[in-house]
């Protein structure tokens, strides 16, 4: 199958990498020509923290070209499944006059973001298309413009949103696309631990509230996960943060309990020694994705008519550390 990777950062490397090892035909769509021609000469690498051998794709083995160039190719020769790996602030403010010449196309697109957003997005942007959204906790960061380090294994989900207009019934397995299917083998046949769930919007909200507790604490201490159990002030803070943000859950129809604090807790406990993405962001004096996680859980608060003071106050302290002096 013929699958489209719109996102060259390390989850797109990766995907794209052992896609490719196991037998898929790829296009990945870069942002820079300049990591598009790199990718094409030299071809793309996926190592290993753990010790195991490194994967090698070489550059004629698939291709790699500027996103600006994704629809033109897609009209010309569609593929099966559209992969979006960018993070929420290029696909809100970068892709739409990318996609929105599909408009009337019939494409299955996935999109990998965290926080919430983009589906809807996307199904504005394609209304005639499928739109799956994919939760994953596989770990990995991008060394160069064709180098990226799988730093952990993890799962993939996918499934349909409650959010998705296309009227496909989600609790139906025997109504799901045959390409969605034979993409989830594909990532099976790569080594990934991939499955359809019927309850994507629980897997949803679950990463959305680790990350609104995690991320931001990580970015704003220049802390490790793990070193957020630390300290009996860092943990009073997360549990703050997880309060202000259960009870909007609450008011909105969203399990939440001693459970999902738990699973913060283990989250933190497993990833003990990884940079959360937020803080990776700050380090590097990039925008996060603040708005679309912490920014969120305002929104639904906003929504049901409840404040959330900390959440917001954390939201303006992460936004004000990536402002760029004129």
């Amino acid at each position: 199958m013929i699958i489209d990777i719109i996102g060259a950062g390390s989850l797109g490397l990766l995907l794209a990498g052992r896609l490719i090892r196991g037998g898929a035909t790829i296009r990945i769509w870069c942002r820079s020509e300049r990591q598009s021609r790199a990718l094409t000469e030299d071809g793309l690498t996926v190592s290993y923290e753990d010790g195991r051998a490194s994967i090698s794709a070489a550059g004629g083995s698939f291709s790699a070209g500027p996103v600006t160039a994704y629809a033109q190719q897609q009209l010309a020769l569609p593929g099966d499944i559209t992969l979006i790996t960018v993070k929420q602030k290029v696909l809100h403010e970068e892709l739409p006059h990318i996609l929105r010449p599909l408009g009337r196309q019939k494409l299955h697109v996935i999109g990998f973001q965290n926080g919430r957003g983009h589906l809807e997005l996307l199904q504005e942007l394609l209304p005639e298309s499928g739109i799956w959204a994919a939760v994953t906790t596989e770990a990995a960061k991008r060394k160069t413009l064709t180098e990226v380090i799988h730093a952990g294994d993890g799962e993939i989900s996918i499934g349909k949103s409650s959010q998705s207009a296309d009227g496909l019934d989600r609790n139906q397995q025997n109504s799901w696309p045959a390409a969605i299917i034979s993409f989830i083998e594909a990532l099976n046949a790569a080594g990934f631990t991939a499955s359809l769930s019927k309850e994507v919007d629980t897997i949803i909200y679950r990463k959305l509230m680790i990350n609104a507790v995690i991320n931001p604490l990580t970015a704003i201490w220049r802390v490790r996960n793990g070193e957020l159990l630390e300290s009996r002030e860092r943990v009073q803070l997360m549990k703050e943060l997880y309060a202000e943000a259960a009870g909007i859950y609450g008011a909105c129809g969203i399990p939440a309990g001693p459970q999902l604090w738990d699973a913060v807790q283990e989250v933190c406990r497993a990833t003990s020694g990884n940079i959360s993405s937020m803080l990776a962001d700050v380090l590097a004096a990039r925008e996060t994705e603040i708005r679309w996680i912490n920014g969120s859980i305002v929104e639904m608060g906003r929504r049901q008519g409840i404040d959330a003071p900390l959440h917001r106050w954390i939201c303006g302290l992460v936004e004000g550390m990536t402002v760029r002096e004129g």
